[in-house]
């Protein structure tokens, strides 16, 4: 069996839109009840992830989990990843300055997860996930 398809307790499709956030959260704490330590940390990285979402690319959006381990949570969506974009997410970087309305997630999912990353979809666009 495919490994991939072995660990996967749940997907949600969303509308790419902020309010999309609270739905995706439920979803994934329901999915990883009495499976981590720290549901706020989770619940907050999803949040960031499917707001980047509706903020930046605007697009229907999948948030994927799976149990591992490693415990992943995904959130794929349907507009292809920037070279700008992976570069950041490759890079890290440092919080942003207090006064900065934004550029805060990919800095807090790198401290809150033990692993973040980026992929290509196989049917278009990208998946961003982080690893607990």
């Amino acid at each position: 069996m495919d490994e991939q398809v072995a660990d996967l307790l749940g997907s949600l499709t969303l509308p790419g839109d902020v309010k999309s956030a609270g739905r995706a959260r439920l979803f994934v704490e329901q999915m990883l009840d009495g499976r981590v330590d720290d549901m706020s940390a989770v619940a907050l990285m999803t949040s960031e992830l499917v707001t980047n979402v509706a903020v930046h690319a605007a697009s229907q959006l999948t948030v994927t989990v799976r149990a591992g381990p490693p415990i992943r949570v995904e959130v794929h969506d349907g507009v292809a990843a920037t070279e700008a974009f992976r570069d950041l997410v490759k890079a890290g970087g440092t919080m942003p300055d207090a006064s900065a309305s934004g550029g805060r997630g990919l800095h807090l999912l790198r401290l809150l997860s033990s692993r973040i990353g980026l992929d290509d979809d196989p049917d278009g666009g990208k998946v961003v996930w982080f690893e607990l």
